[in-house]
């Protein structure tokens, strides 16, 4: 079975030819990092036995954070901490999409909409806990910018937790 990185080492020089003029500098970073990612181009980690005279050579990882070989067991190490954090609740997934008729503005000036993206569902989300008298909330957005079809179509996927601190006095609603 062919992983990602093989399949990219296989036809890279394809991929560039093809779609040179579309791909940005931090994507030939990207994928060159993920080409280097645990090869002999990449720095060494040299590992010594104290008790004996073996000794072992290994490559570093490329430490890009597209890489699906190098970062899969940080990002599996950080998704069992922050697993560990959750509430005893259920959770909701509340989702926030653009209009079509706005997305000319998030061609234009996409950094200060997606900034505002955030802070208008987070005041209405924080609203309509308020006036249902859950406290104060808490929740994660996440931002994605296209459409699986790779079309223009900013969207907030928000998790909400089936609850809220109650300030008065430090428990749940």
């Amino acid at each position: 079975m062919s992983t990602f990185i093989d399949l990219l080492r296989q036809h890279h020089q394809a991929l560039d030819t093809e779609y040179s003029v579309k791909l940005s500098n931090d994507m030939r970073k990207a994928i060159y990092a993920m080409l280097v990612c645990k090869t002999t181009q990449q720095r060494q980690s040299l590992w010594a036995c104290h008790h004996c005279s073996h000794h072992e050579q290994t490559p570093l990882s490329c430490g890009n954070r597209n890489c699906p070989q190098c970062l899969q067991n940080t990002t599996s190490q950080w998704l069992t901490r922050q697993k560990a954090k959750r509430l005893p609740v259920d959770y909701f997934m509340v989702t926030f999409t653009l209009p079509f008729e706005l997305r000319v503005l998030a061609k234009r000036q996409p950094k200060a909409l997606y900034q505002l993206m955030f802070r208008v569902s987070a005041s209405i989300l924080k609203d309509f806990a308020a006036r249902q008298g859950l406290g104060n909330i808490g929740f994660t957005s996440v931002l994605h910018t296209h459409s699986r079809r790779r079309e223009l179509h900013p969207h907030l996927h928000i998790v909400v937790p089936n609850g809220g601190l109650q300030p008065n006095t430090k428990t749940m609603a």
